[in-house]
């Protein structure tokens, strides 16, 4: 791949609107961007689809690193890729509930008694027992008056943003908030709200920027859990800020529900229950389905149910989806007490590629980072690794500060399956890291 494409990946998806159009770009949209040479006023509307090259040159060099096909699904840690068996260090099911008997016997029995589909808008006839049901113990469970279901964690988050911020309000989203996020305050700023960015998890930057902020309705926005790094929020901070300055904050916890807080997240892991308005989640990671929820108070719920559109024009969520979320909530909520297996087999990981003399970040959650310092390096790791049983997410900017392959750890990681992925990191440590650095 040619060294000046660096950059143009699919991860880079900046936009050329006025607004803030450096931000535009996190959140991890798998697309590309047209060449720069052809200035959009100039080509007609495809010409920008057939001038995309990233992933044409990834494929002819052999290092293309997306939508991989898996054949059946991941259990014990392990998954069949391209016909050979890999360890799955690429899966976001952190409990490792996909694959759970209840969570299966679940979802068949409501397509036994509920049938495939909601068959249509649950503001008409899509809606169903199930769907109460699971909004109910979701509400309990979070410690939230109320909840709403939808039909894609994406969805959530986005139709929550732009639904509650409109004209004469104020978005602040941290710089590397969420694609869902994102996309939820660029609907708000097209009926008038003000959108801004703070810092990545720089409470004082949003202190300094709500100080001068002409309007109270404001709406402060983070990942609660930052999918690609895996760090934290300062949601403590972040409560105090919102506190001072009259702000709401929404906490977008799709990667920290289920493993930390005792299941409940990060805003309970952080001390901050009853603290946080609004919460938004998916039940894509570690609740082994489809779907996502928001958590409020009733109010603000009603509201939501009644106006925001992408829940009320979109069909409900399947009744296997939700029979199965709902499933796994209860096998979470059944072991709330239990230190989940994918933190310790995290840190043990970490430490292990570290000891290697690998570039690593732990993120003291499920996620360990391992950093390269070009584009072709780390794909050409991701293949290597691949190619020896190994499968891990590639990561470019701007979605992440550094080219980076992303490991997630979940429960069904074995010793010797985790022993097997650390020795065949051990094995290229010689063939490819030492060269490497000794050239550099």
């Amino acid at each position: 791949m040619a060294q000046a494409d660096r950059g143009a990946g699919p991860w880079n998806v900046r936009s050329s609107c006025a607004c803030s159009a450096r931000h535009w770009g996190h959140g991890g949209a798998l697309l590309g961007r047209p060449s720069p040479q052809i200035g959009p006023h100039l080509m007609e509307l495809l010409e920008k689809c057939r001038a995309y090259r990233w992933a044409d040159e990834a494929r002819d060099a052999g290092l293309y690193p997306y939508y991989p096909s898996f054949q059946g699904s991941a259990e014990g840690g392990r998954a069949v890729l391209e016909g050979a068996e890999v360890c799955m260090l690429g899966s976001n099911d952190y409990r490792a509930l996909s694959s759970h008997p209840q969570v299966i016997g679940a979802a068949q029995d409501a397509i036994a008694q509920y049938g495939t589909s909601a068959t249509g808008a649950r503001p008409l006839g899509g809606n169903s027992d199930l769907h109460d049901e699971l909004e109910a113990d979701l509400a309990h469970f979070f410690g939230y008056e109320a909840a709403l279901v939808f039909p894609t964690g994406y969805m959530t988050a986005l139709g929550v943003v732009s639904c509650i911020a409109g004209r004469g309000d104020q978005v602040y989203l941290d710089e590397k908030a969420h694609a869902a996020l994102v996309d939820g305050a660029r609907l708000a700023e097209a009926v008038g709200a003000a959108v801004r960015w703070f810092g990545h998890n720089d409470p004082a930057d949003l202190a300094r920027q709500l100080a001068a902020a002409p309007t109270r309705s404001v709406l402060v926005a983070t990942d609660g859990v930052f999918s690609v790094e895996g760090a934290l929020a300062p949601v403590a901070e972040l409560v105090a800020v919102c506190d001072q300055f009259g702000a709401t904050l929404l906490v977008d916890d799709a990667h920290g529900v289920g493993v930390l807080g005792r299941g409940r997240g990060v805003i309970h892991h952080l001390g901050m229950q009853g603290r946080v308005p609004l919460m938004t989640l998916t039940f894509s990671k570690s609740l082994a389905s489809q779907g996502g929820a928001v958590l409020a108070d009733a109010k603000t719920i009603d509201f939501l149910r009644h106006t925001c559109r992408p829940q009320m024009f979109s069909s409900g969520l399947s009744p296997a989806d939700t029979a199965a979320a709902h499933a796994a909530l209860r096998e979470i909520r059944r072991y709330a007490d239990r230190m989940p297996e994918a933190l310790a087999t995290a840190e043990h990981l970490g430490a292990a590629l570290d000891a290697l003399g690998y570039d690593v970040v732990r993120s003291g959650g499920p996620v360990v980072l391992v950093r390269f310092p070009d584009e072709v390096t780390m794909l050409s790791w991701q293949r290597l690794l691949v190619d020896h049983g190994v499968y891990t997410n590639a990561v470019l900017p701007p979605a992440s500060e550094s080219y980076q392959l992303r490991l997630a750890c979940t429960d069904a990681h074995t010793p010797d399956v985790l022993e097997a992925a650390i020795g065949v990191f051990a094995s290229l440590r010689k063939k490819l890291l030492l060269p490497h650095r000794q050239a550099a």
